[in-house]
């Protein structure tokens, strides 16, 4: 997988996926959002994944929409007479938020759990990125913002509907009313990240050991604590636990249960099958 906005390797199981514009403070560009959607379709389709790492380079995870990009969408040069009506213009923002908006619940619907490694900035649509992601680490110098009030809009793209699910609302509100920076020892008091660390490298190498600890474990099992858990953040107690019934009922692995129980009992690390690709499954089947 080749892209020009990103990096991607893998290794055991471990994907770590990398923002590469370090030098432009990883801006939003139209190019992002061109690739975002299609790296992450590739992640999705790749079996042998277990964990997906999300960094990037430079002095600041993400400084959020390129606004050189986005700043005239709607609005247009043509003259007076010949530009859309305020119904249209407004319709095609609509659309335009949408497919934002998607591209990064595709990254909250992936199968395999995101580790997400924040140093420096973390604004605007960077935090949309990030609160899509299941956990977050950050460095000592992070900070996060929720810029969009900071140039007269509110933000559309995720962070008002995930964050506060993930630190107390009224929390959301200031940083989303007032555009303050929150550092990251507020962000860790507030349960944002899950810990700081002193530099980039002492964080990167705290969430591949998580990594590889989350991707020793079965897949199948990863696959149902994920689905489940996300789908009782947005339902109801009893219908989480429907769901979760239902879940467990068809997709419970027997032999991945055997396999966890034997290896504890022998006292050695468990060896798991990858999930089944769907391409050879049809072939297979045909």
């Amino acid at each position: 997988m080749t892209y020009e906005s990103f990096d991607f390797k893998k290794e055991n199981g471990i994907g770590h996926l990398k923002l590469n514009k370090g030098e432009d403070f990883n801006k939003m560009t139209l190019n992002f959002w061109y690739e975002l959607p299609r790296v992450l379709e590739d992640i999705k389709k790749d079996t042998s994944l277990r964990v997906l790492i999300l960094s990037s380079t430079g002095k600041h995870f993400c400084a959020g929409m390129d606004l050189a990009n986005f700043g005239t969408l709607g609005s247009g040069d043509t003259k007076k007479d010949n530009r859309p009506d305020k119904a249209r213009s407004g319709e095609v923002l609509y659309r335009v938020a949408m497919e934002l908006q998607e591209n990064l619940s595709k990254l909250e619907k992936l199968r395999i759990p995101v580790i997400c490694g924040i140093q420096g900035g973390c604004i605007g649509g960077g935090l949309d990125m990030a609160t899509a992601a299941d956990l977050r680490f950050a460095t000592k110098d992070a900070f996060f913002c929720i810029q969009e009030v900071n140039i007269g809009m509110a933000a559309d793209i995720g962070t008002l509907q995930r964050l506060p699910r993930v630190i107390p609302e009224g929390k959301v509100r200031e940083l989303a009313y007032t555009g303050r920076r929150m550092y990251a020892e507020e962000a860790k008091d507030s349960g944002l990240i899950s810990d700081m660390f002193e530099s980039q490298e002492e964080m990167l190498e705290a969430a591949n050991k998580l990594a590889k600890e989350i991707a020793s474990k079965s897949p199948v099992a990863i696959y149902g604590l994920k689905a489940v858990m996300n789908f009782s953040r947005d339902h109801s107690v009893s219908d989480g636990l429907e769901y979760n019934a239902l879940w467990s009922g068809a997709m419970l692995s027997q032999k991945d249960m055997t396999e966890a129980i034997t290896a504890n009992m022998e006292k050695r690390d468990a060896s798991f099958d990858d999930m089944v690709d769907v391409k050879k499954f049809n072939e297979s089947n045909s």
